[in-house]
């Protein structure tokens, strides 16, 4: 039971959002109500009262329901107590704190960015700084862990904690007094346009500040002058349904389906497009891979099924199941599977799970790698039994996620020994963070902004002997082909972004290099003269690949 416990409540923590979730306001009492509990309140007293050890009632009543959860579905899962506002946060899409993002280096607390206008840069703390004291507690060379800093750095709205600083150029440790307030947690990751009338926007999770951001988003690159979109939904683990029903409605026009929900209990709802939609005949392009779940493959299902635009990269997830969420007095909650979805077309894309235990579902993702499906499609064990035909005669599949109509295989490159001999150590991130700390106010001056940052910033040779040199390693700068060192470069230079400029400078050096990204470029230039009439997209020109790789 102790092991199976583990196992859920990490499964929990990483696969939380993997779901479409209704939040539920049932009455608290309603377990008063159903005398069926009363077998499981009879044995649990009865352990209470005669077992030969004491037990911890609270801890075992949790036991019991994450276990009796278990036997369901892999989405229906009990959330303690103790987890329960680390979870809670990514879908509310705030936490309380001081607002600042951190990477520990050198067992050293380094602050990487301030959250704009948060309590951190109103009390003047920088990117760059070091923070060495929590309330006069050194927290600097003691190996300190991210979940220690949590809990000293956050703390509820109102209250204060006091830091010691160490500033690159000042000797003297600076102390900040700093008022804790609510923290958003952007779910937009980054929006910005790839050319002048190609835009792009990346979304990380569907929680309930995500349609104001896209929204913002879109807004902003409309004024740029955006005529077409790429929307990157990989390795977005799903959220909220009503988040992702509202995305898609600025897609499609008035009275498209865009999702079906139905369960046992749960009565029948189809959701259709409104008249509110920001974008709904220009070209589209959305990016899913096998990260991509449930929310995600609503928006992505909607617009592969009425035809709307090119999905692109590798099959997603495959979750189909939407939960309701029952808070609990104790501060708990059950999420229990209410229903299943189904895209306009009318498939449900859950893969199985019934024959198979919760640890081997989670690792039909891992399978995929090994099996070779990310590589090549041929290898899918994808059921194309379960197919369904779009308005505009394309054949789509049901039964294991949204299998894209441009499949892209996975950049090998990512997986490289030699690069990643930089990366798994921390060791490139650690030199560039030394370099940036050294010269942020020359590079700031050099590059004020993140755009001047993309266009300008370049990585020499000499850098990378240098990067060789610190880092020790076990390559030499010789043994690195062309394809290789560009890899490298770009990694080089999207992390010296992050941390001048965040993910502004981040999202658009990286993208220069991915390979998913590049066909999605291509692609979505060839999309002129489109229209969306009659339920189909009609295209100039678009190459778009069944689930067998061969072109239509």
């Amino acid at each position: 039971m102790p092991i199976l416990f583990g196992l859920l409540i990490s499964g929990a923590l990483y696969f939380g959002f993997k779901a479409g979730i209704i939040y539920s306001q049932k009455n608290n009492d309603w377990f008063n109500d159903n005398e069926d509990s009363d077998k499981i309140n009879l044995i649990l007293n009865y352990i209470k009262d005669n077992y030969v050890d004491t037990v911890n009632a609270e801890e075992l009543q949790n036991d019991a329901i994450a276990a009796l959860l278990h036997q369901l579905d892999p989405h229906s899962e009990f959330i303690p107590p103790q987890d329960f506002s680390a979870v809670q946060e990514q879908m509310t899409g705030n936490f309380e704190g001081i607002g600042i993002e951190f990477n520990i280096i050198n067992d050293t607390i380094r602050v990487i960015q301030t959250i704009s206008n948060g309590p951190s840069e109103k009390a003047g703390i920088m990117a760059g700084d070091k923070i060495v004291y929590v309330d006069d507690s050194l927290v600097a060379g003691v190996k300190i862990t991210n979940e220690k800093v949590f809990k000293k750095l956050r703390g509820k709205k109102g209250t204060k904690v006091k830091v010691g600083i160490q500033r690159n150029g000042v000797k003297d440790i600076l102390n900040f007094i700093i008022e804790r307030d609510e923290i958003p947690i952007y779910s937009v990751d980054v929006y910005y346009m790839m050319t002048k009338d190609i835009g792009y926007i990346r979304i990380d999770r569907f929680a309930q500040n995500t349609v104001q951001e896209f929204e913002n988003a879109m807004k902003k690159l409309l004024e740029k002058g955006m005529e077409k979109l790429i929307l990157d939904l990989r390795d977005n683990p799903g959220g909220i349904l009503e988040a992702a029903i509202k995305i898609a409605d600025h897609f499609l026009p008035e009275g498209y389906k865009i999702v079906k929900t139905k369960g046992r209990k749960y009565p029948e709802r189809v959701i259709k497009a409104t008249s509110e939609g920001l974008f709904e005949e220009f070209p589209l392009v959305v990016l899913i891979d096998g990260g991509s779940a449930s929310a995600s493959e609503i928006v992505a299902g909607a617009i592969q099924d009425n035809d709307r635009g090119i999905i692109i990269g590798r099959r997603s997830f495959g979750k189909g199941l939407v939960q309701e969420q029952l808070d609990l007095p104790d501060g708990s909650a059950v999420r229990l599977t209410v229903a299943k979805y189904y895209t306009p077309t009318g498939r449900c894309i859950q893969k199985p799970y019934k024959k198979i235990d919760r640890e081997e579902y989670y690792l039909e993702e891992y399978e995929r790698y090994v099996n070779g499906e990310v590589v090549k499609m041929d290898s899918s064990k994808f059921d194309t039994t379960q197919k369904f035909i779009t308005p505009g005669g394309k054949i789509v599949y049901g039964g294991g996620g949204i299998m894209p109509d441009i499949f892209v295989p996975i950049d090998t490159s990512i997986h490289n020994k030699k690069i990643n001999s930089f990366l798994v150590n921390g060791c490139l991130q650690q030199y560039v963070y030394k370099m940036v700390d050294g010269q942020r106010k020359s590079l700031l001056q050099m590059y004020p902004d993140a755009e001047k940052f993309v266009e300008k910033y370049s990585v020499d040779n000499k850098l990378v002997e240098e990067l060789f040199y610190s880092c020790k390693s076990n390559y030499k700068f010789s043994e690195f082909n062309i394809k290789e060192m560009e890899k490298l470069k770009a990694i080089f230079k999207a992390t010296v972004g992050r941390m001048l400029f965040g993910n502004k400078a981040y999202y658009p050096v990286i993208n220069g290099t991915d390979n998913i990204i590049l066909k999605a470029l291509d692609t979505i230039k060839k999309m002129n003269n489109m229209s969306f009439t009659g339920g189909a997209v009609n295209l100039d020109y678009v190459e778009i690949e069944d689930a067998k790789g061969s072109s239509q």
